[in-house]
């Protein structure tokens, strides 16, 4: 708890304001800590029992061996998939406390670096792809800025029908440097736009655990930056969704 000494000297009085802020620091931290493991034990709970389902199931018989190994393949996919997304969200809390002293990175080089992990879902899809970008440094952990731009190009893989047109553009000025990631799929309902970074709000549970966006902007607010998914409107109709990041330029 924060000391009060209303009757402190005045001397003693930037002591206090400085222990206050420490425990203040420390009580964040902790509560961060209880609501990561309270919504870690939640969302690995349904997977695990989906998984002791499906075991009980192959031994018992009831599905084929190959279905049964598929299904359980699935499974702790997904929950993978989960865990590694909580751990991500933890480690956000981790920047916000050392944003000062992370290093210059070029984002330019990461965003390429992503797509090109991606490039397999991307040719499976056959989407009409197209990339381009200008070297722009920004001040963050290599490990962040990969997990915000793979993020936001895996949700613009998912929801872009095949075949359709999916581009990235990175550019710099004023001071800043601006990412798009623009899809061609369906848009953002209202009710969706309601809770886009809410965590576990995934619009469609089989696509995500609804951690993604939670991430991306957890990471963006720690960097001093902006993020928005705004649907993209041409002739009253939406031909696709625009993912935009504005983060400040290190120089």
């Amino acid at each position: 708890s924060p000391v009060e000494a209303p009757d402190a000297p005045r001397e003693w009085l930037p002591l206090v304001d400085a222990t206050n802020q420490v425990v203040q620091r420390l009580r964040e931290l902790l509560e961060h800590q209880k609501r990561f493991v309270r919504d870690a034990s939640h969302q690995l709970k349904t997977p695990l029992a989906v998984l002791k389902t499906q075991v009980q199931s192959a031994r018992q018989g009831d599905v084929e061996p190959l279905q049964a190994l598929a299904e359980i393949d699935t499974t702790v996919a997904r929950a993978t998939q989960v865990a590694n997304q909580m751990l991500a969200l933890a480690k956000v809390e981790q920047l916000r406390q050392q944003v000062e002293s992370s290093p210059a990175q070029d984002w330019s080089e990461v965003t390429r670096a992503v797509a090109l992990d991606l490039a397999p879902l991307i040719a499976e899809q056959q989407l009409d792809f197209d990339i381009a970008t200008e070297s722009a440094t920004v001040r963050s952990f290599e490990w962040a800025l990969r997990e915000l731009t793979r993020n936001l190009l895996h949700n613009a893989i998912l929801h872009t029908p095949a075949g359709g047109r999916l581009a990235i553009s990175l550019r710099r000025g004023g001071g800043e440097a601006e990412l798009v990631i623009a899809d061609s799929g369906p848009g953002l309902s209202p009710a969706q736009q309601a809770q886009l970074f809410l965590p576990f709000a995934a619009g469609d549970p089989r696509k995500g655990s609804g951690l993604g966006l939670a991430i991306c902007l957890a990471i963006v607010q720690s960097l001093g930056g902006r993020i928005a998914l705004q649907n993209r409107i041409e002739n009253g109709a939406v031909v696709g969704l625009d993912a935009r990041v504005v983060l400040p330029l290190s120089e």
